[in-house]
């Protein structure tokens, strides 16, 4: 035999044995897949209770990064069975958390293939950082799946600009089906109210908006009244905005200049407002916004950060005939104007039915004010009254006892029996600190 010819027959012989290792290596696989399936329980399930164990799983996670050790990212490589559990639950997929944008080739890659596993089910992005006009891979991206999104979260921060005259995250085109919308700032900045306007254009059927933290300079006009009048699409009207949360119950000051989320009110028109959390620092932007929107509200919730008048306070009121829900927190200026004037003209907000009046545990309260207000509307609606006191700043140690209350905060031995009257009477009545309630103490 040539040598040539014992060579080919050698990687002949090779070959047959490759081919029979292969098969001895497929049939082992194929041993240890029924084995787990006879020793793993979930492997026993039918797929849709699989698919409904990772949906519980991926629900009770906090993000839903494209990490591999976070959900849902790990179940594909535990084993084939999780992978192909994972990849046929398409709502595994329908919410994603962006906190490096702008990202690489191979995310967005990783990205476009996380989107595509949702199939045709509504999204929730969440994104943080910066995208400029040259980052064209992620927008054809969102561009592509723009009409799947139905909750968009902006995270905002300073530090992720790449220049001092660059915008944060912001997306372009419309998102026709979003209906939750969440913007959060995360540094000590204060943010051009023509920013959020840009964000909000683009959302016009959204139905539930937070603003966290974002606060505009009060003495900053993005239009004056003259030009306001001549733009077409100011004031902004969204009809599909049913619930908003305009930052947090404070008011910040950031290098010499005043500022709240209050003041994106005058540069919007909400006919179909429901509920509304915002901080009130100038009091006729919030009338104005009112009288421009008459929105059907029906819970407000105010941290009142500004001294109103009595006058104002009844021209507030009075263009609220919906309201059913009314939260008063008075930090450092009392609310005890809002209490008179409900006891003196029982006939604002005649649906009022909750009444929450929040103070610092040495706010000095007038009882009797609200004993007043609370016999004058015997024969309202009004079923509940809260009267909560919280410490300065909370932290650990001020939960849930905190520092002790001062006197002046709680009701007098005559008021406190006063209140319980009307809790015998039927009245839901609570007044003291997070964990207590005064009026059920001996």
């Amino acid at each position: 035999m040539s040598r040539d010819a014992s060579v080919s027959k050698l990687r002949e012989h090779i070959d047959k044995l490759s081919s029979g290792i292969q098969a001895l290596i497929d049939q082992r696989a194929k041993g240890y897949r029924e084995l787990n399936y006879l020793l793993d329980p979930m492997a026993r399930l039918p797929l849709e209770l699989q698919s409904q164990i990772f949906l519980y799983v991926e629900h009770r996670s906090w993000d839903c990064k494209a990490d591999p050790r976070d959900v849902p990212m790990v179940f594909l490589n535990v084993c084939h069975l999780w992978r192909v559990i994972a990849l046929s639950t398409p709502n595994l997929w329908t919410e994603i958390k962006i906190d490096s944008l702008p990202c690489s080739t191979n995310y967005i890659a990783l990205y476009k293939n996380w989107m595509e596993r949702a199939g045709r089910l509504p999204l929730s992005l969440s994104l943080q950082g910066f995208l400029g006009p040259e980052d064209t891979e992620f927008h054809d991206l969102v561009d592509r799946h723009r009409h799947q999104v139905k909750r968009l979260t902006l995270h905002w921060s300073l530090k992720d600009r790449r220049a001092s005259d660059s915008a944060p995250v912001r997306l372009e085109g419309l998102f026709p089906s979003l209906k939750k919308l969440a913007l959060y700032a995360r540094d000590d900045a204060l943010y051009d109210a023509d920013e959020v306007l840009d964000v909000l254009r683009a959302t016009p059927n959204v139905s539930h908006c937070e603003l966290a933290q974002v606060f505009y300079d009060q003495e900053y006009d993005l239009v004056t009244e003259d030009e306001l009048l001549e733009l077409s699409d100011l004031p902004l009207i969204l009809s599909s905005l049913e619930d908003l949360q305009l930052g947090d119950a404070q008011l910040y000051t950031y290098l010499g200049h005043s500022g709240s989320g209050c003041a994106i009110l005058r540069y919007l028109c909400l006919p179909a407002l429901k509920k509304l959390s915002l901080t009130v620092l100038n009091i006729e932007d919030v009338i104005s916004f009112f009288t421009r929107s008459s929105p059907p509200l029906e819970s407000l919730f105010m941290t009142l950060e500004s001294v109103w008048t009595e006058s104002l306070v009844h021209q507030c009121l009075r263009l609220l005939p919906t309201l059913t829900e009314l939260d008063l927190s008075a930090r450092l200026l009392p609310f005890t104007i809002f209490v008179e004037a409900l006891g003196t003209s029982p006939t604002l907000l005649p649906n009022l039915r909750a009444l929450s009046l929040g103070a610092f545990y040495t706010a000095k309260i007038d009882y009797n004010a609200i004993l007043q207000m609370l016999n004058a509307r015997r024969s309202t609606n009004l079923e509940k009254l809260s009267v909560y006191l919280q410490p300065l700043e909370w932290d650990d140690d001020a939960r849930p006892a905190g520092p002790p209350v001062r006197s002046t905060a709680l009701p007098d031995a005559e008021a406190k029996l006063a209140l319980q009257q009307f809790v015998k009477e039927g009245m839901k009545i609570d007044v003291g600190p997070v964990d207590r309630n005064v009026l059920t103490e001996e």
